[in-house]
């Protein structure tokens, strides 16, 4: 079993990955343990296995590109990762396994957020342990539907920034298009995962700061704000589905709405009215009607929209700083009611 007496040896590792910068440097509080099984593994309904990826371009709309971090799918085969990375989608009650595998030096994590496992399967790096060089198999069991995400645990505040994260949707036992067992149903979905980037942070190494040394991770000055990926605050996010939507009167649009930033967002409908029911993976007591709601960093919200007149809505997330309160920037996407 884990030793807790040795686990904040410094471990040496490379320093940079991707963007990041060359050569050796210490890793602090990296658990040396990382190697051993999960030790509590039982037969699971499904399986998904991820990998890493620590040089994904993301062009923005001004011709930089920018290196994010993400996770691969390997049940897919797939040896580069996406950002964000692929969605995880798994039924209410299932026995889930993810199987992370680290073929580098640089180590990570996964953390299913709002899932609620044993210790051992958190992934919080530092409380359960780092993988690095190997392979760790997580094992949980969701008991609430709704919108949730995974993303990495290791030197937490870089790694989450650098774009290691995806969304984990957890359906009913009716499957996809359906919110809830028993309703409401839906017909299309979106999904809005707003996020800022500040550069200046892409260019360092996947361990600064564990050492404690100051390189700046309590200042973020986010120069881009994406939404889902892609470069909100031009026209590329509004042709874009899963993104965009586009409904006919009469049918229901589920938006998946996710705070996957540090600052803290406001997010407008454009004048349609969405009836929330699900906040961070629970059953509201009462669906509260919404024009426009405001999130801090992880959380999600499912929102139900049922438009009744034809015509195109835009859905704008002002980033807002979390001290000053001036908005930062504002992604944008639509809704096209047909």
């Amino acid at each position: 079993m884990f030793n807790f007496n040795n686990r904040q040896r410094p471990m040496m590792g490379m320093g940079g990955g991707g963007g990041g910068g060359g050569g050796m440097g210490r890793a602090c509080y990296v658990y040396d343990e990382n190697q051993q099984a999960n030790p509590n593994l039982v037969t699971p309904d499904v399986t998904y296995q991820r990998g890493i990826d620590m040089n994904i371009p993301l062009t923005m709309d001004d011709g930089n590109t920018i290196t994010m971090w993400g996770f691969t799918d390997r049940n897919r085969g797939m040896n580069r990762g996406t950002f964000p990375s692929a969605p995880i989608r798994v039924t209410q009650g299932q026995i889930v396994h993810t199987k992370l595998t680290v073929n580098m030096m640089w180590a990570h994590t996964i953390h299913h957020h709002g899932i609620e496992p044993g210790w051992e399967s958190d992934g919080v790096g530092h409380i359960s342990w780092d993988v690095q060089g190997g392979s760790y198999t997580y094992q949980w069991r969701p008991m609430y539907p709704g919108t949730y995400f995974y993303h990495c645990h290791t030197n937490t505040v870089l790694h989450a920034e650098m774009g290691m994260y995806g969304a984990l949707i957890v359906d009913p036992p009716e499957g996809p298009g359906t919110l809830l067992s028993g309703g409401p149903t839906y017909d299309v979905e979106a999904f809005w995962v707003v996020d800022e980037i500040d550069s200046r942070w892409h260019t360092l190494s996947w361990n600064a700061g564990t050492c404690g040394e100051d390189v700046g991770l309590n200042i973020l000055n986010p120069d881009y704000f994406i939404i889902t990926g892609v470069d909100g605050t031009g026209t590329s996010a509004m042709n874009t589905p899963p993104i965009s939507a586009t409904v006919q009167v009469g049918q229901k649009l589920l938006a998946r709405y996710i705070c996957a930033g540090y600052h803290p967002q406001r997010i407008r409908f454009g004048g349609l009215t969405g009836t929330a029911y699900v906040s961070d993976g629970r059953l509201l007591p009462n669906p509260v009607q919404v024009t426009e709601l405001r999130a801090h960093s992880g959380e999600r919200y499912d929102i139900m929209f049922e438009p009744t007149t034809p015509g195109e809505y835009i859905i704008e997330a002002d980033v807002i700083h979390w001290i000053s309160g001036a908005v930062l920037g504002t992604v944008r996407t639509k809704v096209t009611v047909i």
